[in-house]
This record gives C-alpha cells, sequence and structure tokens, in this order.
C-alpha cells in the first residue's frame, strides 16, 4: 500500500536559528528542529562551535553570505540548501530578519525537500503517464460541453490526433470544436447520445463518421462517459475513439458479397439449399425452384416453417439430419433419399446431394440440390 504522506499536496518542516554576523556568522541560538538536523547539541552552539557557513551547501555559500550582509535589508529571501548531519542536502525557503540594534540575524528555513522531491516524482509520473497514453492505439480525449452544445477537446493523445487528422499544437488552440468534425448525417444521434449521457450519467458506446482535415470520413466508434463538471458546471468526458473504417469497409462487403450470394442462390436453375453443419435442414438461402418444389412462397417456407426443412420431411427430419452430418464429416459430402410434405398434401420423393464448402474465413457451409425421383 502506498504511503498516505506521499498524497500530501505539501511537506514543509520549520528550523530556526540565530547567527551573529560580527562574527563571521557565528550561530549563537538555535530551536530543536535545527540541532536535530545538523546534529550538534545546544550546549555546543551556545559555546560557538557551529557556523552558518558549516550548513550551508558549499556551492550556495559565497551567494547566500552576500545577500546577508547587505545592509538597510530588513528582511531577506532567499533559497538555498543546507547540508545535515549525515550529509544529506536539503533545499529551503529562507526568510532572515537582521536585527536594526544588534549585528544578529534570525533565519528562519523552511525545509520544502520532500515538497520539492515530490514535484519532481508527479512530474516523471505525468511524463511517463503521458508518453503511456500517446501510445495507446486508441484515440484517448478529454472533452467538455458547453451550454452552446460545443465540444471543445481539453486533451488529445497522439492517436486521437492522428484519428481526427489534426496535430496536437492545432487542438490546444482555445475552442478547438470536436463537434465540427461530425458528419452532418450523422449529428443528430451523437447529440443525442451526448444529451443522454448529461441526463442520465449512462455511457457512450456508439459509431458514427467524422470528417478529417482532408475532407476524408472516417468511421469511429466513440466511448464516453461524464467524468466531472468543471468550475462552469459543463459537463467533461472522458472518451477513447477507435478509428473502425476498415471494419465497417469489410462490413460493407460481406453485405454486399451476401446479397451476391442470395440473389445468385435464389436464380440457379435447380432446388438448391444452403445450410450450417450445425443444422443441416435448416435453411440459410434457398433458391426459387426449390419453394416453386414445395409450393410455398418466400415467406411461408421462412415464417410459417422456421425455414426447416426438416418439418416438411415425413417421419421427421432427426434421422436424416443425423445421416447428413455424420457422411459430411467423413468425406465433405452425401447423397441420400427422402419423402417432402408439399403444399396440398403432396407427397414428392427426392434425393438430397450435398457436399461442404469450406468459405475463406474458415466457416462451413452445406450446399445442397434436391431432385425430385418419383
Amino acid at each position: 500500500m502506498a504511503d498516505n504522506n506521499d498524497e500530501r499536496a505539501y511537506e514543509v518542516e520549520f528550523l530556526s536559528c540565530v547567527a551573529d554576523k560580527s562574527q563571521d556568522f557565528k550561530i549563537v541560538d538555535a530551536d530543536s528542529h535545527f540541532t536535530a538536523f545538523t546534529g550538534v547539541h545546544i550546549s555546543k552552539i551556545h559555546q560557538g562551535k557551529l557556523y552558518l557557513q558549516d550548513v550551508i551547501n558549499p556551492p550556495d555559500r559565497q551567494a547566500v553570505l552576500e545577500k546577508l550582509r547587505k545592509k538597510d535589508a530588513p528582511y531577506i529571501y532567499i533559497d538555498f540548501d543546507i547540508l545535515g548531519k549525515d550529509e544529506n542536502v536539503n533545499f529551503v525557503h529562507c526568510c532572515a530578519q537582521n536585527d536594526e540594534a544588534t549585528p544578529l540575524c534570525r533565519l528562519v528555513l523552511a525545509d520544502v525537500s520532500k515538497s520539492r522531491e515530490k514535484a519532481a516524482r508527479l512530474k516523471q509520473r505525468a511524463s511517463e503517464i503521458n508518453n503511456l497514453i500517446d501510445q495507446v492505439e486508441g484515440g484517448v480525449c478529454v472533452f467538455r460541453v458547453t451550454p452552446e452544445m460545443h465540444f471543445e477537446a481539453l486533451y488529445m493523445n497522439a492517436s486521437c490526433c492522428r484519428l481526427f487528422g489534426t496535430g496536437k499544437d492545432r487542438y490546444s488552440e482555445r475552442n478547438y470544436r470536436l463537434d465540427e468534425l461530425i458528419f452532418a448525417e450523422d449529428k443528430t444521434l451523437v447529440y443525442q447520445a451526448i444529451g443522454r449521457a448529461m441526463a442520465t450519467g449512462e455511457a457512450i458506446d456508439l459509431e458514427y463518421r467524422v470528417k478529417t482535415h482532408k475532407s476524408k470520413l472516417s468511421w469511429c466508434q466513440c466511448n464516453a462517459a461524464v467524468h466531472h463538471l468543471d468550475e462552469n458546471g459543463s459537463p467533461v468526458f472522458h472518451a477513447v475513439f477507435t478509428d473502425v473504417s476498415r471494419v465497417k469497409q469489410a462490413e460493407e462487403r460481406a453485405d454486399r458479397a451476401s446479397e451476391k450470394l442470395a440473389n445468385l442462390i435464389e436464380n440457379l436453375s435447380g432446388a438448391v439449399i444452403v445450410s450450417c453443419l450445425e443444422e443441416p435442414l435448416r435453411c440459410e438461402l434457398v433458391s426459387g425452384e426449390f419453394l416453386s418444389l414445395l409450393g410455398y412462397t418466400r415467406a411461408q417456407f421462412f415464417e410459417r416453417f422456421g425455414a426447416d426443412l426438416g418439418r416438411l420431411i415425413v417421419g421427421g427430419g432427426e434421422k436424416i439430419e443425423q445421416e447428413i452430418q455424420s457422411a459430411v464429416r467423413k468425406s465433405g459430402r452425401c447423397e441420400l433419399e427422402y419423402e417432402l410434405k408439399c403444399k396440398g398434401a403432396k407427397i414428392l420423393r427426392v434425393r438430397d446431394r450435398r457436399r461442404l464448402i469450406t468459405q475463406k474465413d474458415g466457416t462451413m457451409e452445406l450446399i445442397a440440390e434436391l431432385e425430385i425421383i418419383n
């Protein structure tokens, strides 16, 4: 578990001492914090065994003593490093007060070493986090929604800049608006999702098109949620954008291919059906001649019988389905005969010839041709 002290905003320890400028800055008094830090007992200090320059880090000594020697300066403010008993070096803010009536100078030292170390750690951590975020393939973005429903970008990582076609120097300009990138036909969808998230707090998960600086349209998937409200009460969203253009293009090609295949199967000569190996009698595609053989319309076959050829087989299709699966798994093809109950209580005996086809994506389909044999 992390030390809770590491989460404090500031860690400051105060030390004080009194130096006599007329005796080469000999320390004549000090508090317990100062004696504990230096490791010099207060009795030794009263005996004049410690000088201010002994405590100051050598690189800072000359500059500090010159400033403390300034005349007509009741208060002097200076930062420098001091040396501790364990040879550790601590950074301090110093306020020195000169006594106008005596050569004494009281120094109050604020030890802010831990704060400086923490600031360095936080800066390093922030740099590492920013670098890590820039390595994320998805576009990480923070934006706020103004009362005018403008989406102002507050932060975008490198992947997000590439997706939107802009450089980091550009998004950092004031009022860089993400809403101006949304394709006109998709704006209503996006605004509705943003409004719903603002009203209910539910996360956003949608796909829409954005315009890049080259006027090119890209599909992006947006996952976002309200993180907090800014000082003006505007909701601030944390979002991840993913470029899904290639996925969309692949889906469109697949849809076109499926449409072409369905059209091709429907217009093939012969009673042809397409099914999967797991359910060889449940038809995915059927030709027009197959429907003519049954005497049913496409709507009747798919809606009334659920496209299940087994429901039309005399005696039920369970045994036929098992025979098809067994034969196809052995040789990749099969041939068998069975009787079909067609429209008008007509019984037809058919020969079912099937073969297994493996698609490029690894999926397998069964293509069957039915032939009347009586």
